[in-house]
């Protein structure tokens, strides 16, 4: 079954249209054989964006149209299969024309695809626009496509995956072992060795049992509750030889001091959630607070100085 959803947000401005583009082929998120571009060169997909609106003296307005493919953890599709059917789907006579970069995301328990759609039309030079029947043929078309590979297709209220709020709320929602996740997630792509990786855990609270004898990691939660890396999702991202990969690449891409820098505004963010009134509700969950487009809006404002004293919170450790 797969759920066809617009996702609504600050989507006029080209600095959001750059950030979503970035969020949907972030190499945590994915892997570059489920990144593509439909009329465009996904490597170049922004300034492609934004050229065909000069060329079209459309530059205002709203910029991109940001929607998903999602499919209920328990349907038997893998990621090849999920790219497959978002190549399909765009053949539909409804993207003609339209520069679209999509991606295929395996950070969930459940797969999910991005496309982000130029607002401009690159070969009519005419703006989105979505009528309720088009929207319709369209989540009509996706069922059909996971009909034809026998994919179920769900449409009661009992078992319904199309309220995703709902669904990440039970499965997900505020829970101790997606909080863990998002750590271990996140630790992965700001560490450069072993050791490295463990001390970003435990600044967040967390302790990590790593022994050469032995095939899994356990991790400790800060409220004691233990969880072996076996069940992270999904699993294979989450192996000794997946985290040591992930370091060697840190190491190249990065210096010491940016993955510092960004541990440290991690950690600040967590603190401004955790000492935030406002955010009572999920203050032991952090990370699930700050997660995806949502925790480069918190940087980016925290950055501007909103919130933070940077002065007073610098050096602090967390």
């Amino acid at each position: 079954m797969a759920v066809v959803e617009f996702i609504n947000g600050k989507n006029k401005t080209y600095g959001a249209m750059k950030r979503v583009l970035a969020y949907i082929t972030n190499p945590a998120k994915t892997e570059p054989y489920l990144i593509d571009g439909y009329n465009c060169d996904i490597n170049n997909a922004y300034n492609q964006f934004v050229l065909t609106k000069r060329n079209y003296n459309k530059e205002t307005g709203r910029q991109y149209i940001h929607l998903t493919q999602s499919f209920a953890p328990y349907d038997k599709v893998t990621p090849e299969e999920v790219k497959k059917i978002a190549d399909e789907l765009l053949q539909m006579e409804f993207f003609k024309g339209f520069e679209i970069a999509y991606a295929v995301h395996t950070d969930r328990d459940h797969l999910h695809t991005h496309f982000v759609v130029n607002s401009v039309n690159a070969q009519t030079g005419r703006k989105w626009k979505q009528s309720a029947k088009q929207l319709q043929d369209l989540k009509d078309y996706s069922d059909e496509l996971c009909r034809k590979r026998g994919l179920i297709i769900t449409h009661g209220k009992k078992g319904n995956y199309k309220n995703r709020g709902e669904y990440r709320s039970r499965d997900r929602g505020q829970s101790w072992k997606y909080e863990l996740y998002l750590a271990v997630k996140k630790m992965k792509w700001y560490s450069k060795n072993k050791e490295d990786f463990i001390k970003n855990m435990e600044k967040l609270g967390y302790k990590v049992d790593w022994r050469d004898d032995r095939k899994y990691i356990t991790f400790t939660t800060p409220t004691g509750k233990k969880c072996r890396n076996r069940k992270l999702y999904p699993p294979e991202k989450f192996t000794k030889e997946a985290l040591l990969k992930a370091f060697d690449l840190n190491k190249q891409r990065a210096k010491d001091r940016e993955l510092k820098n960004r541990m440290e505004l991690v950690l600040s963010l967590v603190y401004v959630i955790q000492s935030n009134p406002d955010y009572d509700a999920v203050k032991n969950y952090p990370l699930t607070a700050l997660e995806g487009e949502a925790l480069k809006d918190e940087m980016a404002e925290l950055k501007k100085g909103k919130g933070l004293d940077w002065d007073k919170e610098k050096g602090r450790e967390f």
